[in-house]
């Protein structure tokens, strides 16, 4: 950082101050966040600190945000800036307190009522992850067979370096503040004046790059649908009420049927987008109404078989068109499905494709938007026959391969997964989405370096496509999104690949993260 002088200081303030509203605006825009009167001293100190860090006039670096990514160095000194990353283990006590004795008591004894032991949890804007990893601990605890679960816990945030640290998984005593003994000396282990979780609770949780005020989930692709339970802290109080609005209705949409939604204390709540409940208990939480009974059309067109095995087509080679290229759709109708699919809007596109499947006009194309609906909707079974179905009239479907692969990361079958997406590779090359899942799921399975491999191979792709076009038919995630989320990720996984090369040895022989499949 570059001493200056406090004339040279002095002019710095000025210039930052002239150009206020442009950086006001372009953290709007780019983030969703507004900056509040009683912020702009925060912000401001931020901004003339990266002019001394980076040697640069207030105007030099807000050219350089405006044509930059989220994770270049110039604005992740800005995420940091107006972020609130502070954050410690049980935090919130009365939330904590609320989640302990009563939703996830009640949530595990209605999986194991229905046979269902999976747990789904999201973090959102989850900073270094303190407040995932003490609902992990909270599991393990009210879970004496947690082993025999799928706990797919995921913590996401627009700050990669604060997603670093949370993978590492080493806190200093700041964040054990308010931890017992005994959580602290059955889940952490002192090294070099801090402390590291243990591998068995770091392997319940995954972290990954996500901007909020981008319309890119719910989707099983980045592991934002169905969920259980999502916790949101101290997140909404950056944006406006027409973003507030739309979060609230987005994380609704998220949610499984009864699933629950904890806000911080100072999150401001606007539920007129949404059909959330709110509830008073221990503390204030939401949960979304139960759904009514849904079932599948009774027609032998698309459902022939309950088999949900892994698909065994034989491997053909083909020529494929490259994945910007959307079909020619023959209708309107058709036209909606990939609209609606695009929006999320996953219930009222399967509407729309089961009344013309039910017409006789069975094809690949809305197999694969069935599959794809009912994944997203957590109807796995359906989903899978789906797959088949489509795997049957085209064994070069990659698509067919691909959603099959993300059912199964979801149903905790890793190794028939990474198979399924090494063959949707294989049938084209340059599917973008197959070898960024692949890479995820390679650093689950302890393979750091193929899985940084895989990461660079999405990103050459990614970077070679039109930017504004979408990655896949029924995704609304761009090139440019994805080329932001890929270089996050790899800033994200690089330091935990070389503390994995380094401590590698110290972790139990043959033990794996299956028991925490790909979110």
């Amino acid at each position: 950082m570059t001493d200056l002088s406090s004339d040279k200081i002095n002019d710095l303030t000025a210039r930052i101050k002239k150009n206020e509203g442009a950086f006001l605006t372009l953290i709007r825009e780019r983030l969703g966040i507004i900056i509040h009167p009683h912020q702009k001293m925060d912000l401001h100190h931020t901004l003339l600190e990266a002019c001394q860090k980076f040697s640069l006039t207030p105007e030099e670096y807000l050219h350089i945000l405006t044509f930059s990514s989220n994770n270049s160095l110039e604005f992740s000194h800005l995420i940091a800036g107006i972020t609130i990353g502070e954050t410690y283990f049980f935090r919130d006590n009365n939330q904590m307190q609320l989640l302990n004795d009563n939703l996830l008591p009640e949530l595990i004894q209605s999986k194991r009522e229905r046979d269902e032991y999976t747990i789904r949890i999201w973090s959102a804007g989850c900073s270094t992850g303190e407040d995932i990893y003490t609902i992990a601990m909270m599991l393990c605890e009210l879970i004496p067979d947690y082993k025999r679960w799928s706990l797919q816990l995921m913590g996401t945030d627009i700050n990669a370096i604060s997603l670093q640290k949370a993978t590492l998984g080493r806190y200093t005593q700041w964040s054990m503040r308010t931890i017992t003994d005994y959580f602290k000396n059955k889940y952490f282990t002192p090294v070099n004046h801090c402390f590291q979780i243990s591998p068995q609770l770091r392997e319940l949780v995954n972290f990954s790059y996500l901007n909020l005020n981008e319309n890119t989930y719910p989707s099983i692709l980045n592991g934002t649908n169905a969920r259980d339970l999502i916790l949101c802290c101290n997140v909404l109080i950056y944006f406006d009420n027409v973003s507030i609005a739309n979060l609230m209705k987005k994380l609704e949409d998220c949610l499984v049927p009864g699933g629950y939604l904890l806000l911080g204390a100072s999150d401001p709540v606007i539920l007129k987008e949404t059909e959330l409940l709110q509830h008073h208990s221990q503390g204030l939480y939401f949960s979304r109404p139960a759904e009514k009974q849904w079932s599948p059309p009774s027609n032998p067109l698309l459902i022939t078989s309950a088999n949900t095995g892994a698909a065994k087509p034989t491997l053909v080679k083909t020529t494929l068109a490259p994945i910007t290229d959307l079909p020619k759709h023959t209708t309107p109708e058709l036209g909606l499905i990939t609209k609606l699919m695009r929006e999320s809007q996953w219930q009222e596109a399967l509407n729309i494709i089961d009344k013309n499947i039910i017409q006789g006009k069975k094809t690949i194309f809305l197999l694969d938007a069935k599959a794809t609906a009912l994944a997203n909707l957590g109807k796995l079974s359906l989903a899978i026959i789906c797959c088949h179905e489509s795997m049957s009239l085209d064994p070069s479907n990659k698509q067919s391969y691909f959603t099959h692969a993300m059912i199964l990361l979801e149903l905790n079958q890793l190794t028939e997964a990474e198979t399924l997406l090494r063959k949707a590779i294989f049938f084209d090359h340059r599917f973008v989405e197959a070898h960024y899942q692949l890479g995820l799921l390679l650093f689950r399975c302890k393979n750091p370096e193929a899985g940084l491999k895989c990461f660079r191979n999405a990103l050459s792709i990614a970077k070679n496509e039109k930017s504004d076009y979408p990655v896949s038919e029924f995704s609304n995630l761009t090139f440019k999104q994805l080329v932001t989320i890929l270089e996050n990720e790899l800033v994200i996984y690089s330091k935990h690949s070389d503390k994995n090369n380094s401590d590698g040895a110290k972790q139990s022989p043959g033990h794996s993260s299956s028991s925490r499949p790909l979110a």
